[in-house]
């Protein structure tokens, strides 16, 4: 019975990879428009990457390529995550549904909870 909770807690983790590959459907060029105004241009060639651009707000000009963790949550709705060059922790959940993103950002000790809308721009 020992291996009883070992068995289950693979079973829990192989599916959470094979979710993870499900948000391969979560691709394009995308406006996220934060309540704040800060807007970022996202782009997601393919499933394991993507990259942003700020071009409006405080952060204009700031840009990255990232390897994010993405999965499914339901259909047309993701959850990524990912930690930037610069140590900053951000986690999304991207609802397509509704065209809205809701953000968390890390730094250092400083967390920012953000959400705003989605324009599809390709």
């Amino acid at each position: 019975m020992k291996s009883l909770p070992l068995l289950i807690t693979t079973i829990l983790l192989s599916s959470l990879v094979t979710t993870a590959h499900a948000a391969e459907a979560y691709l394009g060029q995308f406006l996220y428009q934060y309540d704040g105004g800060s807007i970022y241009r996202v782009t997601v060639k393919e499933a394991k990457s993507m990259s942003w651009l700020c071009i409006k707000g405080d952060e204009k000009g700031a840009h990255g390529v990232e390897t994010p963790e993405r999965f499914t949550v339901a259909d047309k709705v993701y959850f990524a995550t990912w930690v930037e060059k610069t140590g900053i922790n951000v986690t999304q959940v991207i609802n397509l549904n509704t065209m809205k993103v809701y953000s968390t950002i890390i730094d250092g000790k400083q967390r920012y909870v953000i959400s705003g809308n989605i324009v599809r721009e390709k």
